[in-house]
């Protein structure tokens, strides 16, 4: 059975604001193969067919499979795009990017959605800040964005700390935000395998 991290919270006592997760996010990608390259969506649409109707993709090239098989498809030096959509939380979808440029935010957030993008293109290259979105306009200053500073606030920052730390800072603030963070329940979980044009 899959707890939420809500359900895990409302038994803690303790808000999203200030919530751990039961193990690190950056080990937990690194287990699955993604401790090399990572970028990946939180969109705030919970249907994750909505979310591959607005990346227009023919229903017909969709695959249900499950992250071991996903991840066949991944290969961040590919040009060819691919995503696997998982739902998440109530009220977000996770796109999870396999190889190629990742969906447009633009399109995600149409109609006063919102979505927040991280990138990690590896230890020697460094993390930039999270990509928000919402309502179809990009804003790249996410640290900026007083409504979400809570999240945040509690957690230590250097600017010099080593980019695999910052991913990890930045994948707990994305958790808080969703209501839960990435886990062994995500990765066992189905999800639409979609080949974006």
């Amino acid at each position: 059975m899959i707890y939420s991290l809500a359900l895990c919270l409302i038994e803690s006592g303790l808000p999203y604001m200030s919530a751990f997760p039961a193990e690190s996010q950056r080990q937990l990608l690194s287990q699955h193969g993604l401790d090399t390259w990572f970028c990946g969506q939180w969109v705030g649409i919970e249907d994750r067919e909505e979310v591959v109707r607005r990346l227009e993709v023919a229903a017909e090239t969709v695959v249900t499979c499950d992250f071991q098989t996903a991840m066949k498809s991944f290969s961040p030096e590919n040009t060819a795009r691919s995503v696997w959509i998982t739902s998440l939380s109530p009220g977000w979808s996770h796109v999870l990017v396999l190889s190629g440029r990742p969906p447009s935010l633009e399109t995600l957030t149409l109609g006063y959605h919102r979505a927040i993008e991280i990138t990690y293109p590896g230890e020697a290259v460094g993390i930039e800040p999270p990509i928000h979105a919402y309502a179809g306009e990009i804003n790249t200053d996410f640290f900026g964005i007083d409504e979400y500073r809570v999240y945040w606030d509690d957690l230590p920052y250097d600017p010099l700390m080593p980019p695999a730390e910052d991913l990890e800072h930045q994948l707990v603030i994305l958790g808080r935000i969703a209501g839960r963070f990435l886990d062994r329940d995500w990765v066992s979980s189905q999800g639409l395998l979609c080949r974006l044009s």
